[in-house]
């Protein structure tokens, strides 16, 4: 017998997702600092599902996630809810669904 993989999961069905969470935004300090956290992960996992799907034709909003990544470690990520990080690792996230929204065939 031999397993089968398990179908990868739609790009858009995982954004849908990575929406939701990201729709709740935040109050203050702690607070933000949970929703970055989720947010982020939110988007990691739209990553995972692009690179799983095709590296090449979502090689951009990839992109976007990583650099929000980079950001984030950049900053640390035990402090994304401070008052310049957050706009520095939503910006690349904020591409990522853009692009979703200009290629609608993606």
């Amino acid at each position: 017998m031999s397993a089968t993989k398990p179908k990868p999961v739609a790009p858009r069905d995982v954004l849908a997702a990575y929406e939701r969470e990201a729709a709740s935004g935040c109050t203050d300090a702690d607070d933000c600092q949970q929703f970055m956290t989720r947010k982020l992960a939110a988007a990691v996992k739209v990553r995972e599902a692009m690179e799983a799907k095709d590296r090449q034709t979502y090689a951009e909003p990839i992109g976007d996630v990583k650099e929000a990544e980079r950001q984030a470690d950049h900053f640390g990520r035990d402090n994304l809810g401070a008052k310049g990080n957050s706009p520095a690792v939503s910006m690349p996230l904020q591409r990522m669904v853009a692009w979703f929204r200009e290629h609608p065939e993606g």
